[in-house]
């Protein structure tokens, strides 16, 4: 990729040759978890441009015009006059929506961010802008000329207020190569969804090829179904927990879209979970469901950065088989760590979500002991 913000951006701390940077990334983890796996990672690669469909950016203003922003390495904002990790259809509205927004005194008024969603399946682009004042009327004609003018969705916000033109979610096509199927996935604004949409549909193909199916699947911190719909296929009964509302919703939107009869949602954190399977305590959300017909065959999890906790590990270690998708390769070494007393590391693989940042995401396939 070439950026003429490489080594000012924050957004891009790392410059240079993609492939450079992938395999010192991958030789950081290799020497990470060689304490706990000695055979080599499955790598899925991004692009090397055009690979972000998710993205955020402050509103700098100056004269008439305002200007996308990021922070630089002195911490001030660095003026943005192009993005080329974003993707196609975000990408080509960039600069003419920071054009009609510089020429409207009502809607660049008192805007402070602007998030971007996008879709490489259909070119769907959401756009959020965030004000520090209420959205009255006039804003609300303005941003719906808006919205068809560049045939994008706005959505606005402001303290207390989400102001939605035409729709809210964008719609993505997951192709599982193994069976050859595809699946629908709608990703709601405000809700978290994966990045490098290229990435993810090769995170959730390894995670369905490694998964060795089964009776039944537990799975935590299940988002709004990103990995639980494509894995329901491999299982005759999942049963998927989330903590937030919003994730819950998506969730169960999208089983309905794919007509998918198996998956049973709930709305509790890994911690309540966890109490519940142990009969500490009794959950009015788990009151249809059985918690005895639960097998402990496979259970998946993607946790958020600081990982899982303890209580919850001791659950893992009841599984046969463990699928453990991380942001975060330190808590990852550090629960595998544990987890290795009752499981062995089957295969590990690491996910470029992040190209030309030091992050990086990992999976890992632990099967118990015999």
């Amino acid at each position: 990729m070439n950026c003429k913000h490489f080594g000012e951006c924050s957004g891009c701390p790392i410059g240079g040759n993609y492939e450079t940077q992938l395999i010192e990334k991958i030789e950081r983890e290799k020497n990470r978890f060689n304490d706990l796996y000695n055979l080599d990672f499955d790598i899925a690669r991004s692009g090397d441009s055009k690979y972000r469909g998710r993205a955020e950016f402050r509103i700098f203003h100056l004269g008439d015009e305002v200007f996308y922003s990021m922070r630089n390495f002195n911490n001030s904002l660095l003026r943005l006059s192009e993005c080329p990790m974003l993707i196609s259809p975000i990408e080509k509205i960039f600069e003419p929506l920071r054009i009609e927004l510089s020429q409207s005194q009502i809607l660049k008024r008192k805007l402070f961010n602007i998030e971007f969603l996008g879709s490489l399946d259909n070119n769907e682009v959401i756009v959020t802008l965030i004000y520090h004042k209420k959205l009255d009327e006039i804003w609300l004609e303005l941003a719906k000329n808006l919205s068809e003018k560049l045939n994008i969705f706005i959505i606005g916000r402001s303290r207390g207020e989400r102001k939605i033109i035409n729709k809210s979610s964008i719609s993505q096509f997951i192709k599982i190569h193994d069976s050859n199927k595809i699946y629908e996935l709608e990703a709601e604004e405000g809700s978290f969804s994966q990045p490098n949409p290229k990435v993810n549909e090769q995170m959730i193909n390894w995670v369905v090829k490694n998964s060795s199916g089964g009776e039944s699947l537990t799975e935590l911190y299940c988002g709004y179904g990103n990995f639980t719909i494509p894995l329901s296929n491999k299982f005759k009964w999942v049963l998927a927990t989330e903590v937030a509302k919003s994730g819950i919703a998506g969730a169960e939107k999208n089983r309905d879209i794919n007509n998918i009869k198996n998956i049973d949602f709930v709305r509790v954190s890994s911690a309540e979970f966890t109490s519940a399977i142990n009969r500490e305590r009794e959950f009015f959300r788990f009151k249809n469901i059985n918690l005895d017909n639960l097998k402990f065959d496979s259970i998946f999890v993607d946790p958020p950065r600081a990982g899982i906790d303890s209580e919850t590990l001791k659950l893992l270690s009841r599984y046969d088989e463990i699928i453990y998708i991380s942001c975060n390769p330190e808590t990852l070494h550090r629960d595998l760590t544990v987890l290795v007393n009752s499981h062995k590391i089957i295969k590990m693989a690491v996910f470029d979500q992040f190209p030309y940042t030091h992050h990086i995401e990992m999976g890992a396939i632990l099967h118990k002991w015999n």
